[in-house]
């Protein structure tokens, strides 16, 4: 108890673990008093710490701020001169950058280098052949890195700037939430996406006889 006191007092969560283990000493000093046998006064024990310890855990995890880690590909990609701009609009919707870009002697065909997101990259080949209008080979993919994405997924706007820029729900833009969501929803899992945003502006269709 004073260990906890002295090291983690000025820290929310484990001084929410340190309260919680005081409570469970003065339960136990209480048992000792009584007259029960040391199967029921020590069984709940292991049960009650990993409880504690659980919770305090979460909170602590819960209280800095949240990060995801995405793993990337390196694309290599062949596009004739004309279908250059097409393609790094390609590669911007999906979050890819260029990181090397050369142009094969004596033709109009660039040689592209580039990082995708493995999250982004479904349907990247047939989006390219399509604006490209074929001109564009298939990409070859190959994992690269992982990399953290510097955005927090449960940030939401606090001040009235913030709100009345980005909206009270900033879901669409923030993609590591996006991200998220999509896992838990293919897991079955509950997420926090409203069915009904207003339910006032509802409207009953008229049954035509």
């Amino acid at each position: 108890k004073d260990f906890l006191s002295s090291h983690f007092g000025s820290f929310c969560p484990f001084l929410y673990l340190h309260n919680n283990l005081i409570a469970l000493n003065q339960t136990l000093s209480i048992s000792e008093g009584a007259n029960i046998d040391t199967a029921s006064r020590f069984g709940p024990l292991s049960g009650q710490i990993i409880s504690n310890i659980k919770d305090g855990v979460r909170a602590a995890v819960a209280s800095c701020p949240a990060r995801l880690v995405e793993a990337f590909y390196s694309c290599e990609l062949q596009c004739d001169q004309q279908q250059l701009g097409n393609m790094y609009g390609v590669l911007a919707k999906r979050r890819g950058r260029v990181t090397e870009e050369d142009i094969v002697e004596g033709t109009a065909l660039f040689v592209l280098g580039a990082a995708l997101p493995v999250a982004e990259s479904f349907g990247f080949a047939g989006e390219l052949l399509t604006r490209t209008s074929g001109a564009a080979t298939a990409p070859q993919l190959a994992f690269s890195h992982w990399e953290v994405i510097d955005l927090d997924p449960f940030w939401r706007p606090t001040t009235e700037e913030e709100r009345e820029d980005l909206g009270e729900e900033v879901r669409e833009s923030n993609f590591a939430r996006r991200y998220i969501d999509a896992v838990r929803a293919r897991k079955g899992l509950a997420t926090d996406k409203r069915i009904v945003v207003a339910a006032e502006k509802q409207r009953t269709l008229a049954r035509k006889k």
